[in-house]
């Protein structure tokens, strides 16, 4: 099943896709929204019925559907417009732009095409792993060091573990 389906299949809980989509802070928000709402009508309608005033139960409950039916049509639009896999395409033909600009020496283009497909996904381990290197060729090691070891945090940056230990050991020798 493509990620993307598997990521739609968790729009059953607000605020659960954007954690798994690494928008940690916005997922928790939503899921603390919907839970705080959801709780407070349930206790309104069934619980402590005499504490609160006629219509808050009510105003509770659509608060926590409309709080649902946001953060579901949030995530709809999330995974069919902005989703990476939607992208990979356009992705693929920046990295090869990429690639084809670093072994003609024009860094500059190169860091352009990876910095466009970095903004479309920033868990590509491939593209942070050749903008260290390029980092590298144009003498910036702060830039390079930081961007290896951001590569070395995703989880699929563990195939570049060797190169970028390497690299990281000459980077601390210079």
């Amino acid at each position: 099943m493509p990620k993307r389906l598997r990521v739609l299949s968790l729009v059953f809980w607000p605020g659960l896709v954007q954690i798994w989509s690494g928008q940690e802070i916005l997922g928790l928000f939503l899921a603390a929204l919907f839970g705080f709402s959801l709780n407070l009508s349930i206790i309104a309608r069934w619980i402590w019925t005499e504490v609160f005033p006629p219509g808050w139960c009510e105003f509770f409950g659509t608060f926590a559907v409309l709080t649902w039916i946001a953060s579901s049509s949030y995530t709809v639009w999330w995974v069919g417009f902005c989703h990476p896999e939607h992208h990979a395409r356009e992705i693929d033909k920046l990295f090869r732009e990429a690639q084809e600009a670093y072994l003609q020496g024009r860094w500059s283009a190169s860091k352009n095409s990876l910095e466009q497909i970095l903004a479309r996904d920033d868990g590509d381990a491939d593209a942070l792993m050749q903008l260290g290197s390029i980092y590298l060729r144009t003498q910036q090691p702060a830039l390079a060091r930081r961007t290896f070891l951001q590569c070395l945090e995703l989880s699929n940056g563990g195939k570049w573990r060797w190169e970028i230990q390497r690299a990281l050991a000459r980077l601390d020798t210079a």
